[in-house]
């Protein structure tokens, strides 16, 4: 792995979180004007900046939702690539992962530390650890929920109960990203079937630096291929 990849996993907002550029503004919209109508948490952007022309008139105020029409009006002031600081509440990563077990503190305390420094530690307030898929289905209820969803170690005792509680998930948001940790000592086979699986072995170091990659790629592409 290159080394620039591993500097570029440890620093900066390689997430992305809380800025957009013009032309990612207009692709979310459009793409939340379908995710919408299928999920019950609703998408949005509000803008942390205001937003003018080049005469100085107000095209959106901080704190105002960034709808289609003044993305369009954006346009014609602003290139494709300029960075506007927005807010979206469907950003975060919630960790997925039992610790009552050895092997589950094992692999629990690994992921926590990994994810925790990606963008070197910028991202800590973003990121929630939960026990379970049902305690996650409580966080749900908030305003805030996350992007992406890491599945790390679930006992066996639980794993009916933990898929149960996964088809409700995905039945009231079937637009969240969701990706299971397989482990090649601790946790060498998936308990969620169809979703993407990312594999770390044990004996390759390198394999978490891949597992970042990974969780960074998935976390920042576009939601106008996202598939139900």
């Amino acid at each position: 792995m290159a080394d620039n990849d591993k500097q570029e996993a440890r620093s900066g907002n390689v997430l992305r979180i809380g800025i957009s550029t013009l032309q990612e503004l207009e692709e979310k919209i459009k793409a939340f004007r379908t995710i919408n109508l299928n999920a019950k948490k609703k998408r949005f952007i509000l803008a942390r900046e205001t937003i003018k022309d080049n005469m100085g008139n107000i095209l959106v105020s901080k704190g105002e939702e960034i709808t289609l029409p003044v993305v369009l009006q954006m346009r014609r002031f602003y290139k494709p690539d300029h960075v506007f600081k927005t807010f979206q509440p469907d950003e975060g990563i919630a960790l997925i992962s039992d610790m009552s077990t050895p092997a589950g503190i094992q692999l629990s305390m690994d992921l926590v530390t990994q994810i925790m420094n990606i963008g070197g530690g910028a991202y800590e307030a973003f990121i929630d650890r939960v026990d379970s898929i049902k305690e996650l289905s409580q966080l749900l209820a908030k305003a805030l929920f996350p992007k992406l969803v890491i599945i790390g170690y679930i006992p066996p005792e639980r794993v009916r109960e933990e898929i149960a509680y996964y088809q409700i998930i995905k039945k009231a948001d079937p637009y969240i990203r969701i990706i299971e940790i397989q482990h090649s000592t601790i946790k060498p086979t998936p308990i969620i079937p169809k979703i993407k699986h990312l594999q770390i072995i044990a004996e390759d170091k390198e394999s978490w630096v891949r597992f970042i990659l990974d969780i960074i790629q998935e976390y920042t592409k576009p939601y106008s291929i996202e598939e139900r």
